[in-house]
């Protein structure tokens, strides 16, 4: 079997995750995982994780350089991604970065024949501002573009972000030595389903990072209009993040704080999943004038709500959006509280919500990891100028 080095900047579970699960699932001779903590975590560690034939060897964890500026903390990144790489002692097979930076170090790496083939799997697309700082966004958008077109292969999580590459500018499709769609997925054979009459009959619930972008604001602001039809209402809030303060502190203006729980983060993702999947019904609101990447990518947290078969409220910004709501797994709603209100009490509808967890488990078959994994290895190996939807 093939070594694999796999690196990624870290908040919450990424695919990234999944995918080492797989290949340890295989016996993999050699699989490296490192992790750079993502810059809104509460720190800047990075994490080092050796596997050979499935079984963990060896696991490293750096000091915390959350008081270092950001250029250093990158060159932090750098060197300890350079010299684990070293100290495996042998050149691994495939690199895996999963952004446009980690890419970038991949790719110097294959220089110095540390590693064999490299591969940009792509979990975001930001066309323009990526962040507040002109110089940020530049950079950002210099590094990917270099990584679209001197990685050895290209991963999208959706097909919607080669298109928006070609629309804003940024390169075509020629520019790939080699292109496929690797989507976000799940371990439907893992998860626990419940029915609606075993489930938690009242209960909403949110997962993922909390920023204003996500519009968790607007559900909590709904929930005076909510509880007049649903009492017992509960909104459960998976999750950390920057907007956390901000959203308890409109829990406590609202007098709501009987209703919302906030469950912090969850490192786990069995427990995750068995908090989504006990809940009756999830939401997605994202903001779009806030929200910059979600429009080109595959938004996690929406499988996983489906994959639990658990019915989705969201906008229309995710790019499977339509297609959930024509599934009859989820109902599409403007960023509008008195909307959110009427989605809430309507999926709570016995009947309504039952058919919609049965709707929800058939749409999720097209995404299990089993599949998506399987196909995307078999594709390594395919040198030509190509592009698959896996």
């Amino acid at each position: 079997m093939k070594s694999i080095l796999i690196v990624a900047h870290k908040y919450l579970t990424q695919p990234d995750d999944e995918l080492v699960v797989y290949l340890n699932s295989l016996s993999y001779k050699k699989v490296m995982h490192i992790c750079h903590s993502f810059s809104d975590a509460t720190d800047r560690r990075s994490v080092c994780t050796i596997y050979e034939d499935g079984t963990q060897v060896q696991k490293v964890t750096t000091s915390d350089y959350i008081g270092w500026p950001e250029l250093l903390i990158y060159l932090k990144e750098f060197y300890f991604t350079l010299k684990w790489c070293q100290q495996a002692s042998s050149s691994f097979d495939y690199y895996i970065g999963m952004d446009g930076l980690c890419v970038f170090f991949g790719n110097i790496l294959r220089m110095f024949k540390c590693v064999k083939s490299t591969v940009f799997w792509a979990i975001d697309f930001v066309p323009d501002q990526r962040f507040d700082s002109n110089v940020k966004s530049a950079i950002y958008t210099y590094i990917n573009k270099h990584g679209y077109r001197k990685s050895d292969q290209m991963w999208d999580l959706s097909p919607r972000m080669a298109e928006a590459r070609e629309y804003f500018g940024h390169c075509d499709a020629s520019v790939y030595k080699h292109h496929a769609v690797v989507p976000y997925g799940m371990w439907l054979k893992k998860i626990t389903h419940y029915s609606f009459e075993n489930c938690e009959r009242s209960t909403l619930v949110f997962m993922g990072h909390l920023l204003e972008k996500q519009g968790v604001q607007l559900v909590i602001q709904a929930i005076p209009t909510i509880i007049e039809s649903i009492p017992n209402f509960t909104f459960k809030i998976i999750g950390d993040g920057a907007y956390r303060k901000q959203l308890e502190e409109i829990v406590k203006n609202l007098g709501v704080q009987t209703y919302c729980h906030f469950y912090g983060r969850i490192d786990d993702i069995r427990k995750i999943e068995q908090e989504i999947a006990i809940s009756a019904i999830a939401i997605a609101t994202y903001v779009s004038s806030l929200d910059t990447w979600t429009k080109y990518a595959d938004p996690g947290k929406i499988k996983s709500y489906l994959a639990c078969g658990v019915p989705v409220i969201t906008t229309e910004l995710p790019w499977n959006a339509k297609e959930i709501a024509q599934a009859n797994c989820g109902k599409i709603i403007q960023e509008d509280i008195e909307m959110i209100s009427k989605a809430v009490v309507e999926l709570l509808d016995p009947t309504k919500n039952q058919q919609m967890r049965e709707n929800a488990l058939q749409y999720a078959k097209d995404f299990d990891y089993e599949n998506i994994f399987r196909s995307a290895l078999e594709n390594l190996t395919i040198e030509k100028k190509n592009t698959i939807t896996i």
